[in-house]
């Protein structure tokens, strides 16, 4: 079932108290509902356009394949987050698909054009600057839990800092995005549970 107008509204009303309304109407003029099924490719990496994604429900996952055919997940996100490469905000070709996680509402629009709506609205530019904010600060905190932090540890600190994520995520998508094994994210989840050989 679609979200309403209003509904949409309420959502962003809650993820963002400071935008006004006038503000959100001028944003959502911006962007395009969608609704997507599990599994389903939302966003391509590979090219220079500058869509993101507002999730409105549920979570989505932004990932690239290594060069050994493995998935590797770089970002996991859930509702009331922007998910898109963060070479968005560049010229850069961006590298990253971003995929659905069970089924999910989300507001796609493009980052430039909000960026140039900013420049003379200044509501909409300390919307814009929220998200870049939020950007860096995921970023910092993910490059400082993989400089300093072991399997366990990024495990623990994902529970504390978004668990979130352990609701809306798979297992193996939980695994690849703390740069482990499955198997290894079992055993951590389940430290009394048996070697397996």
């Amino acid at each position: 079932m679609e979200l309403s107008n209003k509904e949409i509204k309420d959502l962003l009303a809650g993820f963002f108290p400071k935008l006004k309304p006038n503000d959100m109407d001028l944003f959502l003029s911006l962007s395009k509902y969608k609704v997507s099924k599990n599994k389903e490719l939302i966003l391509k990496g590979g090219g220079t356009n500058k869509d993101v994604l507002l999730l409105l429900k549920g979570s989505a996952r932004a990932y690239t394949i290594s060069n050994a055919g493995e998935e590797q997940n770089n970002f996991i996100k859930y509702e009331g987050h922007l998910i898109a490469d963060a070479k968005v905000f560049g010229n850069q070709t961006q590298i990253l698909d971003v995929e659905s996680i069970g089924k999910i509402h989300y507001l796609k629009f493009n980052i430039g054009e909000l960026e140039s709506l900013g420049l003379n609205n200044p509501g909409l530019m300390l919307f814009y600057l929220d998200f870049l904010k939020e950007i860096i600060l995921t970023l910092s905190h993910r490059v400082n839990t993989f400089v300093s932090m072991s399997s366990k540890e990024r495990y623990d600190d994902l529970l504390r800092w978004n668990p979130k994520y352990l609701e809306t995520a798979f297992d193996k998508d939980i695994a690849t995005f703390l740069g482990i094994k499955p198997l290894t994210l079992h055993r951590i989840k389940n430290p009394k549970s048996k070697d397996i050989k």
